[in-house]
C-alpha cells in the first residue's frame, strides 16, 4: 500500500511538472510572438515617440514582382485587419484613420536589409535610407535580425542628427518586432488569369464599344452602382464610364497570372502599359457574382524593369 502511494504521488508530481513546463513554454511563445516597440523620433528637441507597431507584405515599386516589409509607428494603432485584407495595402495603410493628419514614421524593409524611412512629421517627410537616396549614402544605420514573409526585427538608428535645409536638426533611434501582416495566399491561377482573366479581358474589349449593357455586366456591384443617374442622358451615362475605366483598367493588357483566393474573388497579375515601351504591373480584383466574374478594382503594383 505504501509503494502504490508513493507510486501514485510520483505520477502526480510528474504530471504537474510537465504541465508547468508546457505552462512556461507557452508563456515564452506568447512574449516571443507579441509585438515590441521602443524608441523615438526627435526633431529640434520635439520627440514623436510612437506606441503602436503594424507591418505589413507590400510590393516593391521599383520591382512590383518582389515583396517588401512595412512598418508603420504610429500614435493610435491602425486598422491592421482591414489593411492586410487589401489588394493594395500600401494605398490602404497611408489613408488609415489613425495616420491621417498625424505624425508616424514609416519604414520600409527590403529583402536584402536596406531599410528606408518617410517620417512624417508636422506636415513634412523626412526621407533617409540605410542605403542611398538620390544617389548619396543615406544616414540610417539599420541592423535587422530578423527580415521574413512573416516576422521582422530591427533597429534603426542614425550615427548623429541630420541636419535638415531649415537649420533644425532630427535624429532617429527606434527597435522594433513585429509580426508581417497579409492576405491569405489562395491557389494559384494559370497564367491567363482562367475565368477571371476572361472577364477582365472582354471587360476591356467592351469599352472599346458603345453598349453600356455589356460594360455594366461586367461591373461589380462597387463600380457599377450609380453609374447610370437619371440626370444623365445615355450618351452622357457612356461616355463618363468609358473615362473612369479608361485610368483605371491595364492599357493592352497581358495577364501573366494570379490567385483565387476564395471562390467568389481573385486578384489577377497584369501586366499593361502605354506606349508600348512602358511596362507596369497591375493588380485587379475581381469578383463572382450569380456565376458569372465581374471587375471591383485595380492598382498599380509598380514599373516592370
Amino acid at each position: 500500500m505504501r509503494t502504490q502511494n508513493i507510486l501514485s504521488n510520483l505520477r502526480h508530481a510528474k504530471h504537474l511538472l510537465t504541465a508547468l513546463i508546457a505552462l512556461a513554454l507557452s508563456s515564452v511563445a506568447s512574449a516571443a510572438s507579441a509585438d515590441k516597440l521602443s524608441g523615438e523620433f526627435d526633431l529640434g528637441g520635439v520627440a514623436l515617440k510612437p506606441s503602436h507597431i503594424a507591418a505589413f507584405q507590400i510590393r516593391d515599386q521599383n520591382n512590383p514582382r518582389t515583396f517588401q516589409t512595412y512598418v508603420m509607428l504610429t500614435r493610435e494603432a491602425v486598422d491592421s485587419k482591414s489593411i492586410s485584407a487589401s489588394m493594395d495595402r500600401y494605398s490602404r495603410a497611408i489613408n488609415d484613420d489613425a495616420v491621417k493628419d498625424a505624425d508616424y514614421l514609416a519604414l520600409t524593409v527590403s529583402a536584402d536589409g536596406t531599410v528606408g524611412m518617410n517620417a512624417h512629421i508636422g506636415g513634412t517627410q523626412y526621407i533617409d535610407s540605410s542605403g542611398t537616396v538620390f544617389g548619396e549614402r543615406g544616414n540610417l544605420v539599420a541592423d535587422c535580425i530578423a527580415n521574413t514573409a512573416s516576422h521582422v526585427s530591427c533597429s534603426v538608428k542614425v550615427a548623429k542628427p541630420v541636419q535638415t535645409s531649415d537649420g533644425q536638426a532630427w535624429s532617429v533611434d527606434v527597435q522594433f518586432d513585429a509580426a508581417v501582416l497579409s492576405r491569405p495566399m489562395g491557389s494559384p491561377l494559370d497564367k491567363n488569369g482562367g475565368d477571371p482573366g476572361k472577364a477582365l479581358l472582354a471587360l476591356v474589349a467592351a469599352t472599346k464599344g458603345d453598349d453600356m449593357n455589356k460594360i455594366i455586366a461586367l461591373l461589380a456591384p462597387n463600380q457599377s452602382e450609380g453609374a447610370q443617374p437619371d440626370y444623365n442622358t445615355p450618351a452622357e451615362n457612356l461616355t463618363h464610364i468609358k473615362k473612369m475605366l479608361s485610368f483605371q483598367l491595364p492599357k493592352q493588357p497581358k495577364i501573366t497570372g494570379g490567385q483565387l483566393i476564395s471562390a467568389d474573388r481573385a486578384v489577377l497579375e497584369v501586366e499593361g502599359g502605354e506606349p508600348k515601351d512602358i511596362k507596369i504591373l497591375y493588380l485587379v480584383e475581381m469578383l463572382r457574382s450569380n456565376g458569372s466574374w465581374q471587375y471591383s478594382s485595380g492598382a498599380i503594383a509598380g514599373m516592370l524593369r
